[in-house]
């Protein structure tokens, strides 16, 4: 299954790193590394995430944990879509969605 990433969700993962290196680059990096790891693993067996309880019914959106971040994704076909990531605590706008 091939990944892809939303021009969203590439900018959460920079907006994730540049929030996390003001205190160290070093767990910045890291931070994102393993959110890239847990797409990949994802992306094996993209099924065994669970649906967005805030979109109940939407085609296809699923989600992930890493640490304190949801990755939100969809399947089309043999492709893996990362959506959007979002941290735990925050609200997720239904634009981020598209």
């Amino acid at each position: 299954m091939s990944i892809t990433w939303s021009e969203q969700a590439r900018r959460d993962l920079r907006e994730i790193r540049d929030f996390i290196a003001r205190d160290s680059e070093r767990h910045a990096g890291l931070q994102v590394e393993r959110l890239i790891t847990r797409v990949e693993r994802a992306a094996v067996m993209p099924s065994r995430g669970h649906p967005v309880h805030e979109v109940a019914g939407e085609a296809g959106l699923r989600e992930v944990h890493e640490g304190n971040y949801r990755v939100i994704y969809r399947i089309h076909g043999d492709r893996f879509q990362v959506v959007t990531i979002v941290h735990m605590k925050q609200h997720l706008p239904p634009e981020r969605l598209d």
